[in-house]
């Protein structure tokens, strides 16, 4: 009898554990974490490259997303689901007109840009990195494609195939980059025909100890060459570069910051039911009114 009892109790206090959290809920939770994912993503992107069109829809798409986290503290779940698939509809959009505008063209001209330089300097290591550039653009474009024909209505997965096509052509513009510099590079600055001694070789690994990020080398390398004169920036190069990295480029403006102060709560205001319809509760007479004489004498 004890033994049904203890089981009957755990049976219970497992179903409050399991069913405490509304699966609504959970939905409206994940796909919150989702969104604000894809906003802060494409935020380096747009700021970066894109137009006023652009901006508009990231102004729009970043409302919607600030409306359905208040209808999710407001435990309105619902409508919280809502909001986050009309802003993740304006997102799709928005992946695909950069990475086809931007990405795809960007990361184009900077390889034809490269190429002419590279088989004239007859370099195979230059060769080799340009050769890899090519090959991620076309990856970028096929990521483009699958999105595209992806179902209409998965807003998240053609969202994530367009980001990956965004990674890729990033990818092709720091071959581009790598390719550029390697082909300019003399042969006598290269790492490949240098020699050394023991003790050059000791104060290398000394140096190694202050670690230097790639973003910093190549821009580094960058600066250095166009110095010296060995070649033009004809594309905006460091735009490009700081944008590889997911930068925004210390010229251009955050736009996830400036939509965060334009949003408002109009399209959040719980809304009282039958507030049309309510008729007016008759007020209660005044205490102090006296009350008619019955007792008046004729």
């Amino acid at each position: 009898m004890s033994t049904k009892i203890l089981l009957f109790a755990f049976t219970f206090l497992l179903g409050n554990v399991l069913f405490a959290v509304s699966p609504n809920q959970t939905i409206a939770e994940h796909s919150l974490k989702d969104n604000r994912y894809f906003l802060e993503f494409i935020n380096v992107c747009v700021s970066n490259f894109g137009n006023e069109n652009d901006k508009k829809m990231f102004q729009e798409a970043y409302q919607l997303n600030f409306n359905a986290h208040l209808w999710y503290l407001q435990s309105d779940f619902s409508k919280s689901f809502i909001n986050i698939r009309k802003s993740q509809e304006i997102l799709r959009d928005l992946y695909l007109k950069i990475l086809q505008d931007n990405y795809l063209e960007d990361a184009r001209k900077l390889l034809d840009i490269s190429a002419p330089i590279i088989i004239a300097a007859k370099d195979k290591k230059a060769e080799m990195f340009l050769r890899l550039g090519y090959r991620d653009l076309e990856a970028a474009r096929q990521f483009k494609e699958i999105g595209f024909n992806y179902n209409r209505f998965l807003f998240s997965n053609k969202i994530r195939h367009y980001m990956d096509g965004i990674k890729r052509a990033r990818r092709a513009k720091r071959f581009a980059f790598l390719a550029l510099i390697e082909s300019k590079t003399p042969m006598e600055d290269k790492e490949d025909y240098q020699t050394q001694t023991i003790e050059e070789a000791l104060k290398l690994n000394l140096a190694e100890d202050i670690k230097i990020t790639d973003y910093e080398k190549v821009r580094n390398k960058l600066i250095n060459m166009l110095n010296r004169r060995l070649f033009e920036n004809t594309y905006n190069f460091f735009l490009h570069h700081d944008d590889n990295y997911g930068l925004i480029n210390e010229k251009k403006q955050n736009v996830m910051r400036l939509a965060a102060t334009k949003v408002t709560t109009d399209q959040v205001s719980p809304t009282p039911e039958n507030t049309k319809d309510q008729k007016k509760e008759p007020q209660p007479k005044n205490q102090n009114q006296s009350l008619p004489n019955t007792n008046q004498q004729k």
